[in-house]
């Protein structure tokens, strides 16, 4: 007659708070035999009140007879990882844009993530990594956590660059000419103006005054110029340009008059 041994039905728990594990106690199976000397002990698992890993553990116990006959059983203790990772990011960041960019460069302390079991990995799923060159604007920067079970967690925080450069436009010296021969002005070639801008996108339109090659009048003319940022901040020069009526007038008389 062969030894019996009967174990416990499978035991499933969640992990205990902050632990890759569980401390799981169970009836430890004994084995009996017709004949007294049968022994059991138990040859795979963990002993009852030890702390389980996350995972599924068999337990095998044998029993051995007197006569040499074993017999034996085995139940499972799984251990189910249900504590979610988690990772924190740094506060938003918010920063002029660098001399002459139209970026910053910004540095932050990268997030790593945390689980309670280990092998979890952290990822940046958008954004820009710490020492990039963030454009002006408004930068999302994601990090996600995925622990070894596969759950995952996320933050996020903001990298904004303020473009603080103003444009800027430098306007030709002023301009001072006579009339052209027989009129009332003078027909006038200047460089015109173009305005620049850390950022692209800069616009630069005539406000005032008239266009190179024009015919400027005698007199004052004052050209102004503006130019637009992208971000709608602008800038302006001027310069005159003077025409100088330097042609004397005429008047003809007739021929001498002889008369009786």
């Amino acid at each position: 007659i062969d030894p019996v041994i009967t174990c416990p039905a499978d035991i499933a728990v969640n992990n205990a708070a902050g632990q890759c594990s569980a401390v799981v106690s169970y009836t430890a199976p004994v084995g009996t035999d017709n004949c007294t000397g049968a022994t059991t002990v138990q040859t795979t698992g963990l002993a009852s009140g030890a702390a389980f890993p996350v995972g599924t553990t068999t337990n095998t116990f044998r029993v051995t007879a007197a006569n040499g006959a074993t017999a034996s059983c085995a139940f499972t203790v799984t251990v189910i990882d249900n504590i979610a990772p988690s990772v924190t990011c740094p506060a938003d960041v918010a920063v002029n844009n660098d001399a002459g960019q139209c970026s910053a460069v910004v540095n932050y302390a990268t997030p790593v993530g945390t689980d309670n079991c280990s092998g979890a990995t952290t990822a940046q799923t958008t954004g820009l990594a710490s020492g990039a060159a963030f454009p002006v604007g408004t930068t999302t920067n994601t990090f996600t956590v995925t622990a070894a079970n596969g759950a995952t967690a996320s933050c996020a925080f903001t990298v904004t660059v303020t473009d603080a450069e103003s444009p800027a436009i430098p306007c030709p010296n002023n301009v001072a000419v006579n009339n052209d021969a027989g009129q009332c002005n003078a027909v006038v070639n200047y460089a015109t103006p173009v305005g620049t801008d850390n950022c692209s996108g800069a616009t630069t339109a005539q406000t005032a005054g008239l266009a190179s090659g024009a015919a400027f009048p005698v007199g004052t003319t004052t050209n102004t110029f503006t130019v637009t940022a992208a971000n709608g901040a602008t800038a302006s020069c001027a310069f005159t340009v003077t025409v100088t009526d330097a042609e004397s007038p005429a008047i003809p008389c007739p021929n001498n008059v002889a008369v009786n």
